[in-house]
């Protein structure tokens, strides 16, 4: 199975839970569906996709090729249960284990990354560098031309230099794109190459929040309409939600969960008490 992780070279507090929940954000971030995350112990979890398992490890004292002391600390990833084609529907093993690893570099700042290659140990500005993608350099500004007549009567050719601030902002742009293709053409290039398949950031405002199936449709109407007889204004400001968006199980049972908590403050008359302890909290 490809093995790839996180180097600490001291030991840390590193929860499982969090290790586990970085990674599950990963396979979401490749919009691929999390079927599970099990915590099998204190250091070892997996996390299981429609058409990936990664098992994560927290190892201590562990010999890894390309160091030449034991690391005290290595969050090993391994998978497992993937297919390595051209299909568009399904990432690479490289790709996920990839992806994985930058959600939790950016969690927990390791000192070196592990690498599937055998004997490929990346400092942590070496792998930043390599799951970047620079935007393209702009063209190296060139000096304008003017032609200006002197008091001779002779047109002169007069040339106006870019100034410094302009011209440092690309040379650091050209040396930026240079050293990741220097990545790219060297032994991390499967890694640089796994991040150029990365997914554009989707656009919420247009998200798709309409649930799935037709039960689950039904039971938001049902609530809206459940809601609707306790409480008229919050029932049509759901009612008009779901005609316009779509049916949402969790925006509804939110609205109804705090339509409920009102009419029981009201009823049992502690709204007043109520707000006067929040406005003491908050002011």
């Amino acid at each position: 199975m490809p093995t790839a992780g996180l180097i600490f070279q001291g030991l840390r507090e590193l929860d499982i839970v969090k290790i586990g929940n970085r990674v599950s954000n990963a396979f979401e971030a490749l919009e691929q569906n999390v079927t599970g995350v099990r915590i099998l112990s204190t250091d070892s979890a997996r996390i299981s996709s429609s058409h990936h398992n990664v098992t994560v490890r927290v190892l201590e004292d562990q010999v890894i090729d390309g160091l030449p002391n034991p690391a005290p600390q290595l969050v090993e990833l391994a998978i497992d249960g993937g297919c390595d084609d051209d299909s568009a529907d399904v990432p690479r093993m490289d790709t996920v284990l990839a992806h994985a690893l930058k959600s939790l570099h950016w969690t927990f700042s390791a000192d070196q990354i592990k690498w599937v290659t055998p004997g490929a140990i990346l400092s942590s500005a070496d792998f930043v560098m390599a799951t970047s993608q620079p935007d393209t350099p702009n063209p190296t500004p060139k000096p304008k031309m003017t032609l200006a007549r002197n008091a001779a009567g002779i047109v002169e050719r007069r040339y106006e230099f870019p100034n410094v601030d302009e011209a440092n902002e690309v040379l650091n742009e050209q040396l930026t794109q240079k050293a990741v293709q220097a990545l790219e053409t060297g032994g991390q290039c499967k890694l640089y190459a796994a991040f150029l398949e990365d997914p554009q950031p989707e656009n919420t405002a247009d998200e798709d929040i309409r649930e799935e199936t037709a039960p689950l449709r039904l039971s938001v109407w049902m609530v809206t309409f459940t809601v609707s007889l306790f409480a008229l204004p919050v029932g049509a400001a759901l009612l008009v939600f779901n005609l316009l968006k779509g049916e949402n199980l969790r925006l509804t049972a939110q609205a109804a969960a705090l339509t409920g908590t009102f009419i029981t403050l009201e009823t049992h008359g502690a709204m007043a008490q109520t707000f006067s302890v929040i406005q003491h909290l908050v002011g």
